[in-house]
């Protein structure tokens, strides 16, 4: 899923009395990147219907962002990175190393 896609979901709303009405209909719209806003009489007390998929993504995407933000925060160890980046790099294509697509699977 696109970072694009995933910021940017498709927005149902129904009330209350609909969704007593009309629950299972009202799950099902719930899919994907489809979410439900459960709307109220004030905007505290309305609600979010998410799909769990979607829901477990955004959690993964901003553990990932928190991560990145953290260390790219620790100055020493963030140059510290960056100054290994060109010998790991020159290791890799002499074939010394392995690629992180070889080593997780991941592209």
């Amino acid at each position: 899923m696109t970072m694009r896609v995933l910021t940017r979901p498709e927005k149902h709303t129904v009330n209350r009395s609909q969704l007593r009405q009309k629950q299972s209909a009202t799950l099902r719209m719930a899919k994907g990147v489809n979410v439900v806003l459960i709307s109220a009489a004030h905007e505290d007390d309305e609600k979010l219907l998410v799909d769990k998929k979607y829901f477990e993504e955004l959690l993964r995407r901003l553990r990932s962002v928190l991560a990145t933000l953290e260390i790219t925060s620790d100055q020493k160890l963030f140059n510290q990175i960056l100054g290994s980046i060109e010998t790991l790099e020159e290791n890799t294509r002499r074939g010394k190393l392995h690629s992180f697509e070889e080593a997780f699977g991941e592209e």
